[in-house]
């Protein structure tokens, strides 16, 4: 009779493992950004995201026709976003015809003097498992 209870002290122990990890597995999902310009001209953008440490300013980013690539801090390092927050941008097009550009009721970000009012992005969750942003011009 005395192994009883250490039995099930024993059981309700090995319980509170995975108990004690659930926390753990719902935090929250961070995918690397990766921006692909749709659009058919050049634009340059600046992004507001949202990673472990808060949301964050980010640009100018230049893209090209059918250009893509992640979003890189300043040293180099892949940018991040939290996956059930919202990525937002202000884009603009940069070539000689008329001005086309992207803005919303999103944060509003500084950046050479100006004021800047971003937009959600339209993301989905790609192949790689990063964040797939896309620029288009419709």
């Amino acid at each position: 009779m005395p192994r009883f209870p250490v039995l099930i002290a024993a059981l309700l122990a090995a319980l509170s493992i995975p108990m004690a990890i659930v926390p753990q597995a719902q935090a929250q999902a961070r995918r690397m950004i990766y921006v692909k310009n749709a659009c058919d001209r050049p634009v340059r953008i600046l992004f507001f995201h949202t990673d472990a440490k808060g949301g964050h300013q980010q640009g100018w980013y230049y893209f090209n026709p059918a250009e893509g690539s992640y979003l890189r801090s300043q040293a180099g390092d892949k940018l991040t976003q939290i996956e059930d927050q919202p990525l937002y941008a202000y884009a603009e097009t940069t070539d000689a015809a008329k001005r086309l550009h992207w803005q919303g009721e999103g944060p509003e970000v500084r950046q050479d003097g100006g004021f800047y009012r971003t937009m959600p992005l339209s993301t989905r969750i790609d192949a790689d498992g990063d964040l797939l942003a896309r620029i288009t011009c419709n």
